[in-house]
């Protein structure tokens, strides 16, 4: 059986891995009515959905909702499918992921990734087969979705992507993180920030998550994570982004002026970050990113006039250097 009852009305379906190593799930909120969150890697887990709603005594007629925490592959390819097993369900994303899932092979490619390419075509490309589909609702911050005794929160910040949300459901005070939280490899620095996403915003999520009423954690890419273990988690989340943010700045303190890839080399051993093919490919580099944008709008870090063997060099400013020997690391 690949599916199982995780809480009172909350079921979690998963299948085989994705090729890079992630987990590919969904989870399942049951009450009058039924919302299932997310839709799997396509052509993978859609009919282990419809039979585990099936296997709870449920009909395919109470699926009202399929709600989508984000754009990419992972969540959108099952969709079309999806609508076909339960066609009486909306599928509702964020207002910023609507053109993204309804052409993913135009936008997925090179507004939230930089794949490298071999002979003008990308190396792998997991959105080349997907299909795009139309949602019939889109959603906001502080939207509510009533199911029945339970209400779903959408908790909207662009942390992630631009398009990612993140669900609270009322009558098990659990939250729905999406990719926000623990992605393939499972370590606390090895989080995704695509093209589309903001450090800043990823960041108030985690903060948001950590100061929340809440009993349970339903990460997309791993188990459900209860009482304790869910303010652990994200006591760990929340510390790996703020250091991952220090690793940088101690970086260019301790060695001055630095090319990105010299801060990368850098960076990746410090904390100990590894993607493995075929997410090399595709997010090696943008967290990092991400991570400089925002240090440098936040004016602690620049673009230096000089320049090593033509690339550029990143140095900052006085008053945000750090003195590593006050920093600790897990």
């Amino acid at each position: 059986m690949t599916y199982n009852e995780i809480n009172d009305g909350i079921w979690n379906v998963y299948g085989e891995h994705g090729l890079g190593g992630e987990r590919n799930s969904v989870y399942i909120i049951m009450d009058d009515d039924i919302a299932i969150i997310d839709s799997g890697i396509q052509n993978t887990i859609q009919h282990e959905i419809y039979d585990c709603i099936d296997y709870a005594g449920r009909k395919a007629k109470d699926v009202k909702h399929i709600l989508l925490t984000r754009e990419h592959h992972d969540s959108i390819g099952g969709a079309e499918k999806l609508m076909d097993l339960f066609p009486k369900a909306q599928l509702v994303c964020h207002k910023d992921a609507e053109d993204t899932i309804r052409k993913p092979y135009l936008y997925l490619p090179e507004k939230h990734f930089e794949p490298d390419k071999k002979g003008g075509r990308f190396s792998w490309q997991p959105w080349e087969r997907l299909r795009g589909v139309k949602t019939h609702a889109v959603f906001e911050d502080g939207d509510k979705i009533k199911l029945g005794k339970s209400t779903i929160y959408v908790i909207a910040y662009p942390g992630f992507s631009q398009g990612h949300a993140m669900f609270f459901s009322s009558k098990q005070k659990a939250i729905f993180t999406g990719a926000e939280l623990y992605i393939y490899p499972m370590r606390f620095s090895n989080y995704l920030i695509d093209k589309t996403g903001s450090a800043t915003a990823r960041e108030k999520a985690l903060k948001f998550i950590s100061r929340a009423e809440i009993d349970m954690i339903c990460p997309s890419y791993d188990g459900a994570y209860i009482g304790n273990q869910a303010k652990e988690l994200i006591k760990q989340a929340l510390h790996a982004h703020q250091t991952f943010e220090e690793t940088i700045l101690i970086t260019l303190t301790t060695k001055g002026a630095c090319t990105f890839d010299e801060i990368k080399d850098e960076v990746y051993l410090s904390l100990g970050i590894e993607w493995y093919k075929p997410w090399k490919d595709l997010a090696n580099d943008l967290t990092l990113k991400a991570h400089m944008r925002q240090l440098e709008e936040d004016d602690k870090i620049f673009q230096s006039s000089k320049k090593k063997q033509k690339e550029t060099l990143w140095e900052i400013h006085d008053d945000h250097k750090i003195d590593p020997m006050k920093t600790l690391y897990y």
